[in-house]
């Protein structure tokens, strides 16, 4: 450092105030929960952590301690300047919580947690309640944090959303790398301590804040715009490279009804139309697709049954069960088996033994069954010495069709569902099917809640509810697979009865009803994204997913001077 830079220094240093230190605390410990949400729950913690101590020293009165130590002899010094400066923390702490009160939407939207709090007069299992306590411990903090510290313009607020923005992308490209060396079993397990479905929603609402910058027309440069908009073709592609179909599902939701929004708030006749016309050709373009991928699906490969080959390559006899109908990519798969040559030439192929179960806990026989019939191939030795060392790893991670890895995530994940419902639908038995669990997951939910629709089971009984609801179900799911609701309102109905599902939608739409800020872009967006992840998931039953709600609520609503409207009615905007 040179000595003019050092100065510079030194001058910056000692002008800093302590009301500037408590401020650039605040902002730090801000910027690291936004900036390692995407990647460590214990920084997320951290960062909390160090939010909760600016927050106190924030409100400490370090003058009147000082003030009063000056008058004081040194040993008297000693002895009072602790326990006064544990009744001026105290005190501090009170006004923070005095102004908290007083701001009657954030203390409405934390109610949620006190909901939970209630929850605890009705419940058994204290481990579970105490421990889900925890887990919702931002629903309290994040808000009581933003809501009395001082609010952000829009440059600041701005600069938030770009750090979260950032730490979205590497996030996105360190998964892309470890899609591209197979260190995954499943790929949704790409994001490790990060749950896909919460790291979905976060690409969903960082495209959503590339969309608006963009539309901006001239709060940035050209070239700035450039980058953002490489940046935004990037997350879209990760969503389809990490078959993110919550991730796709949700933006295009989003989309749809946030352009009748638009459409009802601009004035320009001809963005109108355009709209309206982008609307229809998305949904219809949308329904072709998928009507085309379930036509290939069940569209069955002509074969004539009377004239199928006796015996493989080798002389073995075949099994050809002419009567069974199931298909992969329209081939037949009971027909042209030959166990006894599958068996050998897997197990010479593969460290996993044929009569062993895949990485994904299912039948590997079943997998190579379904992987060769997915191909058009014969199930035989023959068949088998085919397959590339890629395919082999493939079939033990429990990859059944190659369209998984010859195709990116939507046609493969339809096809996926296609598999789950007529197998379901066949055999009763939805494991193995993400959306046939889930609608097993909201058999049991419902049947809880039919039991226990008034108060619900409490904070900490609802595995407990679930368990004893599967047997009485006689459910086929795998225990391993038995688990909660996958809806968040659902969860919320069964812990609170219906009193607590209202509360916990009172407590969510009223604080943006009561500060009109259902027409800022970010929050509507940020809202509709969060409730329509509550439809297939328990988006607040996670530390990410819980912090990443609290968080964006409080700093969208509570944190913020100005708000953006939807549609600014100035030339600069649309």
């Amino acid at each position: 450092m040179t000595p003019s830079n050092r100065l510079r220094l030194q001058r910056f240093l000692a002008s800093i105030t302590w009301t500037d230190f408590v401020r650039y605390w605040y902002i730090l410990s801000l910027m690291v929960i936004v900036a390692t949400l995407p990647f460590s729950k214990l920084l997320l913690s951290i960062g909390q952590f160090m939010m909760a101590g600016g927050w106190i020293v924030e409100r400490f009165d370090e003058q009147k301690w000082w003030r009063r130590m000056r008058d004081e002899s040194t040993g008297r010094a000693i002895l009072v300047g602790v326990p006064l400066a544990l009744s001026l923390m105290l005190s501090g702490i009170g006004r923070g919580f005095r102004s908290f009160f007083n701001n009657r939407a954030a203390l409405v939207f934390t109610s949620v947690m006190l909901l939970h709090l209630v929850g605890l007069l009705w419940t058994t299992d204290f481990n579970y309640a105490f421990k889900d306590l925890r887990t919702k411990f931002p629903l309290l903090l994040l808000p009581l944090f933003l809501s009395t510290s001082g609010a952000f313009g829009k440059k600041a607020f701005y600069r938030f959303l770009f750090l979260f923005v950032l730490a979205v992308l590497v996030r996105s490209v360190f998964n892309t790398w470890m899609i591209s060396i197979h260190h995954f079993i499943d790929i949704r397990d790409v994001a490790h301590n990060v749950n896909h479905i919460i790291f979905s929603l976060m690409l969903s609402l960082s495209i959503y804040v590339l969309v608006f910058f963009l539309l901006k027309r001239d709060l940035f440069l050209w070239w700035h715009k450039a980058i953002m908009l490489l940046v935004l073709g990037w997350l879209f592609a990760y969503l389809i490279i990490s078959q993110s179909f919550t991730g796709l599902s949700v933006t295009l939701i989003t989309l749809l009804i946030m352009v009748p929004v638009l459409i009802l708030k601009t004035r320009n006749r001809g963005l109108k139309v355009i709209l309206a016309a982008g609307i229809l050709v998305i949904t219809g373009a949308g329904f072709l697709f998928i009507h085309s991928i379930v036509t290939d699906y069940y569209q069955v490969n002509p074969v004539d049954l009377t004239k199928l080959d006796k015996t493989t390559s080798r002389g073995n006899p075949y099994i050809n069960s002419t009567f069974a109908t199931e298909t992969e990519n329209g081939n037949f798969l009971w027909i042209y088996v030959q166990w006894d040559e599958l068996r050998s030439s897997w197990n010479q192929r593969s460290r996993i033994p044929f009569d062993s179960l895949n990485l994904k806990s299912g039948p590997i026989a079943y997998t190579v069954l379904r992987y060769l019939t997915s191909k058009g191939w014969r199930k035989d030795a023959d068949a088998v010495e085919r397959l590339t060392p890629e395919e082999i790893s493939a079939i033990e991670k429990g990859i059944a069709n190659h369209i998984f890895l010859k195709e990116f995530g939507v046609r493969g994940r339809i096809y996926e569902f296609l598999w789950g419902f007529d197998t379901y639908r066949e055999t009763g038995n939805p494991t193995g099917s993400t959306l046939m669990q889930r609608l097993e997951f909201w058999k049991a939910s419902i049947g809880i809640i039919k039991d226990h629709w008034l108060t619900g089971v409490g904070t900490g009984d609802m595995n407990l509810a679930f368990s004893a609801q599967y047997e009485k179900m006689h459910t086929k799911l795998e225990p391993g697979q038995r688990w909660r609701s996958h809806n968040q309102f659902l969860s919320i109905f069964i812990g609170f009865g219906i009193v607590g599902f209202i509360w916990f939608l009172c407590a969510i739409l009223y604080p943006p009803v009561m500060l009109h800020r259902l027409d800022d872009y970010f929050f509507l967006v940020f809202l509709i994204i969060s409730l329509v992840s509550m439809l297939t998931g328990d988006t607040i039953e996670s530390q990410t997913g819980v912090t990443f709600f609290a968080l964006f609520y409080a700093l969208f609503l509570f944190a913020r001077k100005e708000k953006d409207a939807i549609v600014e009615h100035d030339p600069k905007f649309l």
